[in-house]
């Protein structure tokens, strides 16, 4: 799973190695630090931030100025945000209401008081699991970088149905990613695992390779050129294609039928499955 990161924006240089000491040690995590807004803003974009710790007095662009370019921004104006704050003043914090930042933490912190803050600010992160199963760990961890590096997923990586039975069982998966040519693992025996409840069974399941999921990604990004077909259509017309030689839909024909919108979705709305690519055009 991706070790989640923290963005420190504060313009003492002190501050920023005492949160980076302080959250390092005590979370799974990796801290961040830049000193001004126009650099947070540039790492906002570039890397994927689980949380920013944003001072509020800052020289020339401010924390209030960066918040507002951050929630003004498509790309990042999800990522949550905790105020640094000296300051006791009301129309500041006010300010940060209006912009959705609901915690500020006081400096100088407590070292105790910022962990717990932070700590229950990550649990906040309500990002979806992909599990991905197979008996190749190199190939996984090839499809967890691609997963991750392009959607708002965290990936667990299981090497045996063992491990990705206690994985279903006691975490929320929103997707499963299995490899397509695994050589020791029973697929029959995975199946009748994820079949054997109803929960289990609802969880979406797909059966892929890295070069597949690129394929996946490059038609998400593509531009588009003309109002989607519904995914209905697509695979009723493949359908009716392949009945005339008695074979059923190939995911990748549905695939190239479909053409997307501009913004990035879901890896868990567009799966790949027995009949082809899903996609939730509204999400």
């Amino acid at each position: 799973m991706r070790q989640k990161k923290i963005l420190v924006v504060d313009d003492d240089e002190m501050n920023l190695n005492i949160a980076r000491m302080i959250l390092e040690r005590k979370l799974p995590c990796k801290v961040l630090t830049v000193d001004n807004g126009i650099d947070a803003l540039e790492v906002l974009r570039a890397e994927r931030v689980s949380l920013v710790l944003l001072d509020i007095m800052m020289p020339e662009f401010d924390g209030m100025e960066t918040l507002a370019e951050i929630r003004a921004d498509e790309l990042i104006k999800d990522v949550p945000v905790m105020m640094l704050t000296a300051t006791g003043e009301k129309d500041l914090i006010q300010r940060a209401l209006s912009l959705g930042v609901r915690d500020y933490i006081k400096k100088p912190f407590l070292p105790a008081d910022l962990i717990t803050r932070v700590s229950k600010k990550l649990a906040e992160d309500k990002s979806e699991e992909v599990l991905l199963l197979g008996d190749d760990e190199k190939t996984l961890q090839a499809m967890q970088e691609v997963i991750e590096e392009n959607f708002p997923h965290e990936t667990i990586i299981a090497t045996s149905i063992k491990v990705a039975e206690k994985i279903l069982r006691e975490q929320e998966i929103r997707l499963i990613i299995a490899q397509s040519d695994m050589k020791f693992i029973d697929g029959v025996k995975f199946l009748s695992l994820i079949t054997s409840t109803e929960k289990l069974g609802a969880i979406p399941f797909a059966i892929t390779t890295p070069d597949k999921i690129l394929e996946v990604i490059d038609k998400i990004n593509a531009p588009a050129i003309e109002e989607p077909p519904a995914i209905e259509e697509v695979i009723e017309e493949i359908s009716a294609e392949e009945k005339a030689i008695d074979e059923p839909p190939k995911a990748d024909k549905v695939a190239d039928k479909i053409i997307q919108h501009e913004e990035k979705k879901k890896l868990s709305k567009v799966v790949t499955n027995f009949i082809g690519y899903e996609l939730d055009l509204k999400c």
